[in-house]
């Protein structure tokens, strides 16, 4: 590497998402037992506990990524923001602002209010004009606080978990469904995104793309190639275009855990079969992907190769109880997007996932993610910065990449 420095200005942040750690509230969410039997309810409770949590955020870098929950802040359609939650957020931006942090808000982050979800959520033909009139509400209220807008998060996952792999609400399958949500969802991108462009320049708007470099395991095998075009199509850089169209974005987010093998099957760490394979070729993984940090690289240059815009990392982080093993990869995935931007691309920022242990999506909390641990066991939900917190803290109050063995 030219040096271990980041560039001057360089995005070093962690992410949250709202109901992960606020709870299902009401939304679709709400009363959600995830797989290992945990009741989402009011996940890490952060909403009462946002003051002792912010001292976390604030530790852990000069940047943080998060949502709000848009059905405590408008009750019902085109129904005015609740003051109480207003004054909830903006404590929340205006302690960012203050201490000198940059902001993206992820306007729409995998959870809607349940009024919303009863009128067909984003399969409804509805859905933009709602998320429209909320959007603009919001910037009405934040936009002197934001720097940066998802307007939503992975928004191809979204569809496929919910509409395919049955993991999030609804539990539908359906593939006419899923394709009229992702048709719904990338009208409402940019019509924000004009709307952005249009009132409040200095905010920029993009996605967060959900990414995994997928390889195949042999270089011949007709089905391998047609697994990888498939997952491509349906997953993917054909679920980015849609919202990238246009060139209706200012920069290109995207989150990136690790690498998807292409065998029989598609080699998964969550799943048995996946955890043997990986074995038998001595690949690490950790409680859901393999590990495999060049990836990220390789993706960075691709898609600053195909679009030529500023790449921000969206998330990256590490499932697992080990925080030595965390640790070892944030500093590898770190290297090679320092390996990037040494080669030229411009990279603008990274964000870890998660700030806390928090509720994992359909999995419940047995999955940990976080630099500051939560116990569940606990009757407050006690937090404590973990050893990769504070390795995180050194990187980022220097803005430099420090080797795990020795910060």
């Amino acid at each position: 590497m030219d040096s271990l420095n980041f560039p001057e200005n360089f995005i070093l942040g962690t992410a949250t998402s709202a109901f992960q750690i606020e709870g299902g509230s009401e939304t679709e969410w709400k009363n959600f037992i995830g797989e290992d039997r945990t009741k989402l309810t009011l996940a890490i409770d952060h909403y009462n506990k946002y003051r002792e949590d912010l001292e976390y955020i604030l530790y852990l870098g000069n940047a943080y990524r998060f949502s709000m929950d848009w059905s405590k802040l408008q009750k019902y359609e085109y129904g005015p923001l609740d003051s109480v939650v207003l004054n909830h957020y903006t404590e929340i931006l205006k302690t960012l602002k203050n201490n000198h942090k940059k902001t993206m808000l992820v306007l729409n982050h995998f959870s809607n209010p349940l009024w919303f979800f009863s009128k067909g959520g984003w399969t409804s033909g509805c859905s933009v004009n709602f998320y429209l009139d909320y959007v603009k509400k919001i910037l009405k209220n934040f936009s002197g606080y934001i720097d940066y807008i998802n307007t939503f998060n992975e928004p191809g996952g979204y569809a496929i978990m919910a509409y395919i792999m049955k993991e999030f609400p609804p539990k539908k399958f359906s593939p006419r469904q899923r394709s009229k949500v992702l048709k719904n969802m990338s009208r409402a991108h940019a019509e924000v995104y004009d709307y952005v462009k249009e009132h409040f320049k200095h905010i920029k708007v993009g996605i967060s793309h959900a990414c995994m470099f997928t390889e195949t395991t042999s270089r011949y095998s007709p089905w391998q190639k047609f697994l990888k075009w498939f997952l491509e199509y349906y997953m993917f850089e054909n679920v980015h275009e849609l919202f990238t169209a246009g060139r209706k974005i200012d920069y290109i987010g995207f989150s990136y855990y690790g690498r998807i093998l292409i065998s029989k099957y598609l080699i998964i760490a969550y799943e048995k079969r996946g955890r043997e394979f990986l074995d038998r070729l001595g690949l690490e993984y950790d409680d859901m992907w393999e590990i495999y940090p060049e990836g990220i690289y390789h993706l960075i240059k691709k898609f600053y190769k195909k679009y030529s815009m500023p790449i921000i990392i969206t998330e990256n982080g590490t499932s697992t109880d080990n925080d030595k093993f965390r640790i070892k990869n944030l500093y590898n995935h770190l290297r090679y997007i320092k390996k990037a931007i040494d080669e030229g691309v411009k990279v603008d920022g990274y964000f870890h996932w998660s700030t806390f242990d928090n509720y994992e999506l359909a999995y419940g909390p047995s999955r940990r993610f976080g630099l500051v641990s939560v116990d569940y066991d606990s009757p407050d939900l006690k937090r404590e910065i973990k050893e990769s917190g504070e390795y995180y803290h050194r990187i980022s109050s220097k803005n430099k990449l420090l080797e795990y063995g020795r910060y």
